[in-house]
């Protein structure tokens, strides 16, 4: 399903704990080249779940095969929720 956005939990152990999709095509007010644009649109993905959220990471996929095919790069945003302290530190 590539240029899909969608959300999806994190494998258990990994410093985030959402990897979201974002969309690879420009819209009215978003353009997926603007990296305040991706965040901003994640962080609106998974506010329901993860209120607090922030962002750690981002990819970028390139789907394109040379020669081939021509299309926009995949981006991927990686949210992480506020967490209690855990074993007395900080998350």
């Amino acid at each position: 399903m590539r240029g899909a956005v969608r959300v999806e939990q994190a494998s258990p152990g990994q410093p985030y704990d959402f990897v979201v999709h974002v969309r690879s095509i420009p819209d009215i007010k978003y353009n997926p080249l603007v990296r305040e644009d991706r965040r901003r649109m994640a962080l609106a993905l998974v506010k329901q779940q993860c209120s607090l959220g922030r962002v750690v990471g981002e990819e970028k996929r390139i789907t394109e095969i040379w020669g081939i095919t021509s299309s926009p790069p995949d981006y991927v945003v990686l949210v992480s929720c506020a967490r209690k302290l855990r074993q007395g530190r900080p998350a």
